[in-house]
């Protein structure tokens, strides 16, 4: 009883501190995302989530955080079915990779489109998902390996996904 009592009680006042390990968000303002579009252009990550929602940073993970500063409500990246990356090297693909916040399931491509329009791109890809995920890129980087990554390409104003 003592035991119960005392974690309890450590709870209450690391919950006070805000020093736990999760927090509350009010579901309402969550802003659940389909498509992620991720392009690297020089030295800046541009991650487009739909709806003319756009950040910019240095590094992905900056981008992510502007993201999440200029958007009102919470967005929620954890829903995400799929990654497209626009940039034809290995750096982005590598950096959406080592991304905790991505979902290792979720498919991922590369385009060479420079900005897809991610809502048409997001209902193309249901219909024809990934055999390529964030967790299948992470294995093959962890044994040294070029990951493969599927194309998408435009192609009678529609889409058109081809084995790299």
């Amino acid at each position: 009883m003592k035991k119960l009592l005392f974690v309890l009680l450590a709870a209450a006042v690391l919950g006070t501190l805000g020093l736990l390990p999760f927090r509350a968000v009010d579901a309402a303002k969550l802003l659940p995302v389909k498509t992620i579009i991720v392009t690297k252009s020089g030295e800046e990550y541009t991650v487009d989530i739909g709806a003319g929602v756009r950040a910019v940073g240095r590094s992905l993970r900056e981008a992510l955080d502007r993201l999440r500063e200029e958007v009102t409500g919470e967005v929620f990246l954890p829903t995400a079915e799929q990654v497209v990356i626009t940039e034809p090297g290995d750096e982005a693909v590598e950096a959406v990779a080592e991304e905790t916040e991505f979902r290792p399931a979720a498919g991922i491509y590369r385009t060479p489109e420079p900005f897809p329009d991610a809502k048409a791109l997001g209902a193309y890809l249901e219909s024809h998902p990934s055999n390529v995920t964030i967790l299948d890129v992470r294995a093959a980087l962890a044994l040294g390996q070029r990951p493969r990554v599927p194309v998408i390409r435009a192609a009678d104003g529609g889409f058109r996904v081809d084995d790299e």
